[in-house]
């Protein structure tokens, strides 16, 4: 299993609270990751370190071996290029209207892209999500799943690599979200890396390889589903029992959702 990103004792305090507590784990690449776990275990602060969004207050993460926090100026810019990232509340520019918030990651990475070929790029991206009349407008005017949408769409405008996803389903109504996925499959079927916060079970069964189980900031369970369902941590297993809610116990093959 090839490393792409790996977390070693990792700290993060966030104001009094520890976000992540000694946390180690391995998120291979070219292969699709789910981080799981209750609300408040560390998830996001786990996908964000990941992201290079938020830096460690101890320990260190590695891409491809190398420290995040010591990669020139340059190599940092490539990994910004080449990853996208879907925050759980869009966090769009409010100021800014749809088409320039989509614009953006374009125009600050490659600036000789003409208006046209921007314009081109997005409107590809927002046509078969009947979002072009959007355009002109500023986030304030979407619903919360279309905002929602919108910050996916910015985070594959420059078609990634490794796509970071936290909690991307929730709020979005179906006939978007099987758009979403749609395309979710398609960048996982072109080889695209996608590391993904999700309490969603058909996201799980759709893309994911590998699962990292959290609880309390620690790292439970970080393995190939295969062999996650053979744990015997009961912390495990009643993680999943509660977090994959469709199914009513681990006995009943709740794993089974996971599979390929």
């Amino acid at each position: 299993m090839e490393s792409l990103i790996e977390l070693q004792r990792v700290t993060v305090q966030a104001q009094e609270h520890i976000s992540l507590d000694n946390a180690s784990v391995v998120i291979p690449g070219n292969r699709s990751t789910a981080i799981m776990g209750p609300s408040g275990s560390g998830k996001s602060m786990l996908l964000k370190v990941a992201a290079a969004i938020i830096p460690p207050d101890s320990g260190r993460v590695l891409l491809h071996g190398k420290n995040l926090q010591r990669l020139s100026q340059r190599e940092l810019l490539e990994f910004r290029r080449t990853s996208g990232f879907m925050f759980q509340d869009a966090a769009l520019w409010a100021n800014k209207t749809i088409f320039e918030n989509l614009a953006l990651p374009i125009q600050f990475h490659f600036p000789n892209r003409s208006p046209e070929e921007i314009e081109r790029r997005i409107r590809k991206l927002l046509q078969p999500m009947n979002l072009l009349d959007s355009l002109k407008l500023r986030p304030a005017a979407l619903s919360e799943g279309e905002q929602k949408i919108v910050s996916f769409l910015r985070a594959i405008v420059l078609e990634p690599v490794i796509l970071f996803l936290d909690e991307p389903t929730p709020s979005i109504d179906h006939q978007l979200l099987e758009k979403m996925l749609g395309m979710i499959r398609g960048l996982k079927d072109r080889g695209c890396t996608i590391i993904a916060v999700t309490h969603d079970a058909h996201l799980t069964s759709m893309i994911a390889n590998h699962l990292v189980i959290l609880k309390g900031g620690r790292i439970l369970e970080a393995a190939d589903i295969s062999e996650v369902r053979r744990s015997a941590n009961r912390e495990v297993i009643e993680i999943l029992t509660q977090v994959l809610s469709e199914a009513a116990t681990y006995d009943t093959d709740i794993l089974d959702l996971l599979q390929e």
